[in-house]
């Protein structure tokens, strides 16, 4: 569990909130609920998306697209908009959004 890891990287965040971010992320990804406290505010976004596509010929199911639009519809946040790269990481991105939203 990465609780501790994301509660102390954010302290001022509710428990909730974080939870609710993760949320996003993991049905964005197509992972199941549960897993949702399995990922780090340092695990990298692209890491986890070539976890599950290694071989770039392979089509995948716009984890991405999802994802940008999951945080738009949420938090009002346009991810196009941003600096996101190969090694932003779940953390930076909520970080993004939550200085982008307070």
């Amino acid at each position: 569990c990465t609780g501790r890891l994301w509660k102390r990287r954010f302290p001022d965040v509710s428990k909730q909130s974080i939870r609710e971010f993760l949320e996003l992320f993991v049905d964005a990804f197509l992972f199941k609920s549960d897993k949702r406290l399995k990922f780090s505010p340092d695990d990298k976004i692209m890491d986890i998306y070539k976890s599950l596509y290694p071989c770039s010929w392979w089509a995948d199911a716009l984890e991405y697209e999802c994802l940008f639009i999951d945080v738009e519809r949420r938090y009002g946040f346009d991810l196009t908009e941003t600096t996101m790269n190969r090694d932003t990481t779940l953390g930076q991105l909520f970080d993004m959004i939550k200085n982008r939203v307070s």
